[in-house]
């Protein structure tokens, strides 16, 4: 089984994704810092209509 599929997103833009989720009526998680393969970046998790978690990740340095 798959935890959550991750999409590195750049520029990570945070105020600009989530409104552009929004628009759509997508609702995002908290934002924060989260551990990936490329070490700390900012993350935002939502779901796809399927119910499967999407993570949204930026860069180590944003």
């Amino acid at each position: 089984n798959m935890d959550h599929v991750c999409l590195r997103v750049e520029p990570f833009d945070e105020a600009g994704i989530r409104a552009h989720l929004a628009h759509h009526g997508i609702e995002t998680s908290a934002s924060g810092q989260r551990y990936g393969a490329e070490g700390n970046g900012p993350s935002l998790y939502l779901q796809d209509p399927d119910g499967n978690t999407v993570e949204l990740k930026g860069p180590p340095e944003a």
